[in-house]
């Protein structure tokens, strides 16, 4: 099938949707968590596509969650934000 239009409607960071949490500790000790929320696809080709999209419709190779840091958070040594 041929490529679809660059125009679709990806998810915007606000919407409530599937998340991901993650905490990295930076150089200084610091941690910070990360909590990530999928907006849409990235193919292997180098096109985006919103998250309702197929993109193995499109794609002859594979694909990926896109996903974008919604917000973060800087912890203390118990876990909780600063």
């Amino acid at each position: 099938m041929p490529k679809p239009e660059d125009c679709r409607p990806y998810r915007r960071m606000s919407e409530p949707g599937d998340e991901m949490v993650t905490v990295l500790t930076e150089p200084t000790g610091q941690k910070v968590r990360y909590t990530l929320r999928q907006i849409g696809w990235h193919g292997q080709s180098g096109a985006f596509y919103a998250l309702g999209e197929s993109p193995s419709q499109y794609e002859t190779g594979s694909f990926s969650p896109m996903w974008v840091i919604a917000h973060s958070d800087r912890l203390d040594d118990e876990g909780n934000p600063v």
